[in-house]
Order: structure tokens, then sequence, then C-alpha cells
């Protein structure tokens, strides 16, 4: 017997009821981003009561495998839009619902933190403005630090290294406004390492499932200023300026002196573009003449090592979609962020004393 047709408006009303089920929640549950970003209250709310308690429990899940499960999480998505792509016709509501619903994942696992108050709000100052006196002084007293600590090799045991930065982190006073860190959440191993070498990435905290990942090829030396710049994102920090500076300042408190030598010879990027901007030709040279050779050979050394891996096509494909993204999420400053660290320094150093 043949089968009768549907009417024709049933048939045309399927797509709409998939569009309702798959694209609605999703889009509905992002209506809610331009309140988070207009009301910091809102996102102070979630970083101090939401964040810390979704990243104990996903990064507990989470810990019961030694590699990334972001990964395999990105891979998958990727694998689902591309089987949609080439089946457009049939499966873009599928496409859009899935790419909706990774940005709903992306905003309510971490990325909230991004609307939160600053570090100066929850400080109680601002931002100092640019001293030329101040900052010569700066410049010569760091001189002097990474002079004096200078270390032939930075070699410690990770796992009393890490205990003791998750300690620093979680004797910070409450106005900081971080999560504290749980024994489970250690770095996870990489399936991908050689492409965040490609892009220049040297490590990033997975924002689905509370991941701290360490790009496995960086030297040790690097190893305690990474570490301890990713765990300050697992903490709730978004700025990439404040991660530095948490980076810094934890890495400064270590007992151990080749701690504290990584944490100025890491820093040594972000005060060369600073002093290079800031200064005379003439000057620059002269504060360059005065930091010892091995400091400046490490830090040639450094970028030698790092631009064997890079992929300058990839690398600038990925420096460009990252700054958009930062600019787009309050970082008005976009990657350029990573140097106003000095800056931070420079006026919570002053505040905290």
């Amino acid at each position: 017997m043949k089968r009768s047709s549907p009417p024709d408006g049933s048939r045309k009303s399927r797509p709409w009821r998939r569009l309702f089920r798959s694209v609605l929640p999703p889009a509905l549950l992002l209506c809610l981003l331009p309140l988070f970003r207009s009301r910091t209250a809102w996102a102070d709310g979630y970083a101090l009561h939401f964040y810390p308690a979704w990243s104990g429990i996903a990064s507990r899940i989470s810990a019961l495998v030694p590699f990334s499960l972001e990964e395999v999480i990105v891979v998958g998505a990727a694998i689902a839009v591309v089987f949609c792509l080439f089946r457009l016709r049939k499966r873009w509501i599928a496409l859009v619902g899935i790419v909706l619903w990774i940005v709903v994942w992306f905003y309510a696992g971490w990325g909230l933190n991004y609307f939160r108050s600053s570090i100066y709000d929850r400080a109680g100052t601002q931002p100092e403005a640019y001293d030329p006196g101040r900052f010569r002084q700066f410049l010569e007293d760091y001189a002097e630090a990474i002079n004096d600590s200078w270390q032939p090799e930075v070699d410690v045991d990770k796992e009393l290294f890490e205990q003791e930065i998750k300690q620093y982190y979680a004797s910070l006073p409450d106005r900081w406004g971080l999560a504290e860190p749980k024994p489970w959440q250690r770095p996870k191993h990489l399936l991908f390492g050689w492409l965040y070498s490609a892009v220049g990435v040297s490590g990033y905290v997975g924002p689905f499932l509370a991941e701290i990942q360490i790009n496995e090829a960086a030297p040790s030396h690097q190893y305690p200023f990474l570490y301890a710049h990713e765990l300050s994102h697992l903490m709730g920090v978004s700025s990439e300026a404040e991660a530095n500076y948490w980076a810094w300042r934890s890495c400064s408190a270590s007992a151990w002196p080749e701690i504290r030598y990584a944490a100025l010879q890491s820093l040594l990027p972000y005060v060369l573009g600073n002093a290079k901007s800031s200064l005379p030709a003439d000057e620059y040279a002269r504060w360059l003449e005065s930091l010892r050779p091995e400091v400046v050979e490490v830090y040639r050394a450094e970028r030698a090592y790092w631009a064997e891996r890079y992929s300058p096509l990839v690398g600038r494909i990925h420096a460009w979609f990252y700054d958009l993204f930062l600019k787009s999420n309050s970082i008005r400053s976009g990657t350029a962020n990573y140097y106003e660290v000095i800056q931070m320094i420079q006026t919570l150093d002053r505040t905290e004393r």
C-alpha cells in the first residue's frame, strides 16, 4: 500500500522545529552576555562563587586521565563542524547549534571571568601613569636584581615547586578574588604539542574542563613562570598582564633561588619591550649593556629556540585571531596586554608596600 504524503505544511515545519530545539536555547543563553559585560557585579559573582565550584568539579573529573581532554573536545567539535559543512544543505541547523553550544560552554566554563573587576579595582587603586624617573629607577633595580640572582641552571622538582606555588596562591587575601587551587590540578599531557610551538603558544588553560596545559617543549628555566602564569588563569585571572604579574610575584616569593631568578628572566622580554619603546636609543643600549652577558645570552637562546619551532604563516594567523579575540572580550590592548605587566608591577608594588 502506498503511504500517503504528509501535508505540505507539516513537512515545511520540521526545520523550524529543529531550529527551535537546537539553536534557540543556546542563543537565549548568549543573550545574557551583554548583561555580564555591562554589570561587573554579575561577573564578579560568577568569578567568586560559580566559577570556583565549577572549576573544582570539572578539573576533578578531567584529572582521571593524564592527557588533555580539552584537545579531544576541540578535535571532536572540529570534526562535527566539518561533517556538517560537507552536508551543509541538510545539516546547517546542527552546525549552528554546535557552534552556539561551544560558545555557551566557553563562557559558562571560564570566559565570563573576562568581565570581572580589574586587579586595580580589587587593589583599590588606579594604574599609575608613566613617570620617566620612576621607570628608570625600576630598570636600574631590575638590572641589579637579575644580575645578582643569575643561576647557570634552573632544574627543580616540579611537584614540590607546584605545591609551593599553590600554597602561595591559596594564602592570598580574599580581596584578590581568586579561586583556591586544588591538589589534583596538574598540567596535562598534550596530544598536539608541536602545533602549539608552531603558533608560539607556550601554555594555556582549557575553558571547558578547567585543565592546565604547558607546552612540554618549554626549556626548564621557563617552566616555573609558565606554570604560575597558567595556574593563575585557572584560578579565574583573565588578563594576560595580571597572569604575568601573579607569575612574577609568586615565583619571586619562592624559597628556591633558581625560581626567583627564573621569574626575573621570564620577565625580561616585557622589560625590554617597555624600555625600548620608552627610552632614547642610546640610553636603551647603555641599559642593555648593564645586564650581565649570561642573562642576555639566555634571552637570545630562548628566542632562537622558539624561532626554530615557529611557523610564520600559521603563527601570524593565530596571533591575529587571538588579538581580535582578546579585544572582543574587554582586553582592549589585545596581545599587547602581556607587556602591561610592567605598569602593573610598578603600580601594585607601591600599593602593596
